[in-house]
């Protein structure tokens, strides 16, 4: 038998058996007092109730040491880092996996040129003719194109499935993880795209390319401290959690 020091401690936790929002763990086991979620009705603590939490604890019975959040009312369990990293992972091969036709079209653009002759003279390149000057441009602008039309559809228009599927990508769909906003609203087009493409994309680019400019590697120390930030946050969250007011939960 599982040590008791080692059990949540009292509190309201989401309801295992499904019959209501909360239910109340006496610390050993479920007891049969149950609760509505916060803000849709009087709570009803079977003990003391000016002194009881109603608010979930951020231990999930049964499973010790496991965060949650309460959004909306609604008892959610965390995702873990690695479940994160994972799904980052997933989606990163299929954002290519989109983006490479964009890329072999801008490099068959240029295919002819030689690249040999080109040279750097005072601060002008020569050793182009003006057909080529045009490809090049234009190679730069399908791949250009073609990576935008990817960061503005895919991970912002699979986020913003309507149903099971809210909240995910591909990646995340894989793993099990959603994200959630903390006003409970369902995730929509505008904010995923904020959050995965400003944010995690342009932002964080940004943040990298300077960052490294003035300090070598300060750019991608810093990026990589928003990824890992996770793993000491007590809600682990990352820099665009903070930013967009979400969490990545497990379903």
């Amino acid at each position: 038998m599982e040590n008791d020091s080692n059990l949540p401690v009292p509190g309201w936790y989401a309801d295992p058996r499904g019959e209501a929002a909360l239910r109340w763990w006496n610390g050993r086991a479920w007891t049969e007092q149950t609760a509505v979620a916060p803000g849709g009705g009087a709570f009803a603590p079977p003990t003391a109730s000016d002194l009881q939490p109603v608010a979930a604890p951020p231990l999930a019975p049964g499973v010790p040491g496991r965060p949650t959040v309460v959004v909306a009312g609604r008892v959610r369990p965390l995702s873990g880092w690695w479940a994160r990293v994972g799904a980052f992972v997933i989606d990163y091969l299929i954002t290519i996996a989109f983006a490479l036709p964009f890329i072999i079209a801008a490099i068959l653009i240029v295919a002819g040129i030689d690249f040999s002759s080109v040279k750097l003279v005072n601060g002008e390149v020569k050793g182009l003719t003006t057909n080529e000057g045009a490809s090049i441009v234009l190679a730069l602008a399908v791949a250009i194109a073609g990576n935008l039309l990817v960061g503005f559809t895919y991970q912002p228009l699979t986020m913003a499935r309507k149903g099971e599927q809210n909240g995910r990508t591909w990646g995340m769909q894989a793993l099990g993880i959603r994200v959630v906003r903390d006003n409970g609203a369902a995730m929509s087009y505008g904010p995923a795209l904020v959050r995965q493409f400003l944010v995690m994309g342009v932002l964080y680019g940004v943040i990298s390319g300077i960052g490294n400019a003035f300090t070598v590697i300060g750019g991608t120390i810093a990026i990589a401290l928003a990824y890992l930030w996770p793993l000491w946050d007590s809600q682990n969250r990352a820099l665009q959690d903070f930013i967009c007011s979400t969490h990545v939960v497990r379903d």
